[in-house]
């Protein structure tokens, strides 16, 4: 059995642009069309908020994280030679938006094997 990858879509997208996708992909489904694959995603409201959760460090700790499997957030620290008071916060705020999982345990995971980003270049209209 070949394992999958799980990826997430994460990008800049209007609350606007949201809810119409949201209810194209409604529509789609009371017709019976079902979607081909399911997409995981992720929407900012724009790029500053994105590159906020999305720092260096907190990609850095993402990818360690990934590759280490479920680890406490004072091992993460120490693995990642980081203030615990930081880490904790970063984990907090990345367990907030979904990218990272955390147990009954207190082990922090996650669940995506890459992320894909998308960032429009031009304005859309409103």
């Amino acid at each position: 059995m070949v394992k999958q990858n799980k990826s997430l879509k994460v990008g800049v997208k209007s609350a606007k642009q949201v809810s119409s996708d949201f209810t194209k992909a409604w529509k789609r489904a009371e017709k019976g069309i079902s979607p081909t694959k399911p997409v995981n995603r992720l929407h900012f409201a724009d790029a500053l908020t994105l590159f906020k959760y999305l720092s260096p460090k907190r990609l850095e700790l993402l990818q360690y994280l990934r590759e280490a499997g479920p680890l406490s957030i004072r091992k993460l620290a120490t693995a990642l030679n980081r203030d615990y008071k930081n880490v904790h916060t970063d984990t907090k705020d990345l367990i907030y938006i979904g990218l990272i999982l955390q147990t009954k345990e207190n082990l922090l995971s996650v669940p995506w094997d890459v992320i894909v980003s998308e960032l429009p270049l031009l304005a859309k209209a409103k």
